[in-house]
């Protein structure tokens, strides 16, 4: 019995040490520190990685880079032209760390973001937003 209790535990810790490694590594988390956001898709649109990046830049405030692109009326190339845009949607959610000096002092905002995998429109909707306990105080 004690045995068994030995490998439960063991099996655990392993599971979650490799759990916490994957989501250190998980593409679709972004960091920014100049403002101190992140990122994060809930799962991956069907577009490549540079126009995740792009989107990121655009929710997280850092706007290098444009992610937003026409209406749907009016497509930026002709294969949206003649069978309209190719869409997927997913769910972002941005934390803005430190967006309060006191408790609770993080902003959470989530979006859902709607792309076409074939031209540049992006439609990122704020849904909603709410502060969180966070980050520590100084």
């Amino acid at each position: 019995m004690r045995i068994t209790k030995i490998l439960i535990l063991s099996f655990s810790l392993v599971m979650f040490t490799l759990a916490t490694y994957a989501d250190e590594f998980n593409p679709l988390v972004y960091q920014y520190h100049d403002p101190d956001v992140t990122v994060e898709f809930a799962e991956p649109l069907n577009i490549s990685e540079e126009r995740h990046q792009q989107i990121a830049d655009t929710i997280a405030g850092n706007n290098s880079s444009s992610a937003s692109g026409p209406s749907p009326s009016l497509p930026d190339n002709i294969i949206c032209t003649l069978f309209g845009h190719d869409l997927s949607t997913t769910t972002v959610t941005a934390t803005h760390h430190k967006a309060k000096p006191h408790e609770p002092r993080c902003l959470m905002e989530v979006y859902h973001v709607t792309a076409c995998s074939r031209c540049n429109y992006t439609d990122p909707e704020l849904v909603g937003s709410v502060f969180i306990v966070c980050c520590p105080e100084d």
